[in-house]
């Protein structure tokens, strides 16, 4: 059995304009369900609510009309269901991400398996102020990490390593034209590159490579009443690093804030350089 009045007070269920009447947030894994999953969404949907659903900005699935006295009940057999609530109040939310590298042709990072690990090991810490994270898989952002508490997206800083024939193919899939090919040698202008590997993956010859590859990492970044761009405090992190990059930015947000403060307002008390410090301790 769950405790239905701490998940009432720490979960996914917000107020209808209606008296007496609440939506509930189901949590998803990265935007992803399985049909048996929609079907038992469905089934409490029905059950609960007037049959309507509503997919929030955070990738959650919102039931409406759901009667307030009957919040317990329902929290407990979506535990039984095996779902998720989503999370409210100042803690980490629920964590939204584009497909990434498993289906997307311009992934580079795995973002369904980062959110599933940042799901099991920090969605829920109690925070001062609640913490969104964003991950998306390349440059293109369309996760929108840089409007995240936490945000990051993959990157790929290419090299020229040796084998060019002068076939253009990078230049042709530049988007920035960050890259130019003269006598059959490569070169790349770092000030332009967007890190989006595109000519890492399309040079047939393997003549440009992936010197570094991994995490753009943005914080600081919100929407609201006073919505501020994130910081990149990191500019390429080792995939395989994040979780406990993530981790670091929380445990100096935590030291570092006031009750009811957001990420981007220590940044903006302390100063950047003073926060990165923090996070590198």
């Amino acid at each position: 059995m769950i405790n239905p009045c701490n998940s009432i007070r720490q979960h996914g269920h917000i107020k209808q304009q209606q008296q007496g009447f609440a939506a509930v947030r189901i949590r998803t894994i990265a935007g992803n369900m399985t049909s048996d999953q929609l079907r038992k969404v469905a089934y409490l949907s029905d059950k609960y609510g007037q049959g309507q659903l509503h997919i929030t900005t955070r990738q959650s699935v919102e039931i409406h009309w759901v009667q307030e006295n009957q919040l317990k009940t329902m929290f407990q057999e979506i535990y039984d269901f095996g779902l998720l609530l989503a999370v409210r109040g100042p803690r980490v939310m629920t964590v939204i991400a584009c497909p990434g590298v498993t289906l997307c042709k311009r992934g580079i990072g795995d973002t369904t398996r980062l959110a599933t690990q940042l799901n099991d090991c920090v969605v829920g810490r109690d925070l001062s102020g609640k913490t969104k994270i964003a991950v998306s898989g390349c440059p293109s952002s369309c996760a929108k990490p840089q409007i995240n508490d936490i945000g990051l997206h993959g990157i790929i800083i290419p090299t020229v390593f040796e084998g060019c024939v002068g076939c253009n193919f990078c230049t042709q899939h530049c988007k920035v034209a960050a890259i130019k090919v003269e006598e059959m040698i490569p070169s790349i202008d770092s000030s332009k590159c967007i890190g989006c590997g595109a000519c890492v993956k399309n040079c047939p010859q393997k003549a440009l490579t992936a010197k570094r590859q991994g995490y753009t990492v943005y914080v600081g970044g919100k929407i609201g009443k006073k919505p501020m761009l994130g910081t990149k405090i990191f500019s390429v992190i080792p995939e395989q690093e994040a979780i406990s990059c993530i981790q670091r930015i929380l445990e100096a947000y935590s030291r570092l804030s006031f009750k009811g403060e957001r990420i981007g307002t220590v940044i903006n008390r302390i100063g950047m350089t003073n926060f990165q410090q923090e996070v590198l301790k």
